[in-house]
């Protein structure tokens, strides 16, 4: 619990509103900063806009294109996801694979999987 001010604990009124001081330019440092991240980020965003348009001149479906593109981005993010795994934690990450099978990984694996959960509890259920 903070103790109450008085005169012997009590900042000094410059020393205040240097920091307060301080705490705001840092502010307007980060906010002078974002607006040219920003900036740059636009630049990007319509060079990437003209590729998608000039592909689309080609005859390349820009709403096929974008699906593959997102797609290649997230297969990364998921390659990525055991990038700082430590070699005990990788051989652990194999072995729970292995154990979920070989088609676990996909959709209609996953699907298979849940069906066959769900039989195994009505057996278990039958059988009980």
């Amino acid at each position: 619990m903070a103790r109450p001010a008085n005169e012997k604990n009590a900042p000094d009124e410059a020393d205040v509103q240097k920091a307060v001081s301080d705490i705001e330019a840092g502010y307007g440092e980060l906010l002078h900063e974002r607006g040219k991240y920003m900036q740059i980020c636009r630049k990007i965003r319509e060079g990437i806009a003209r590729d998608f348009e000039h592909a689309a001149d080609k005859g390349i479906s820009k709403k096929i294109l974008k699906a593959i593109v997102k797609e290649r981005d997230l297969e990364r993010k998921i390659a990525g996801l055991t990038d700082d795994f430590e070699p005990d934690e990788i051989s652990e990450h194999q072995m729970l694979l292995e154990k979920l099978g070989e088609f676990a990984n996909t959709p209609l694996g996953s699907a298979a999987l849940q069906r066959a959960e769900a039989r195994s509890k009505q057996s278990a259920a039958a059988n009980a």
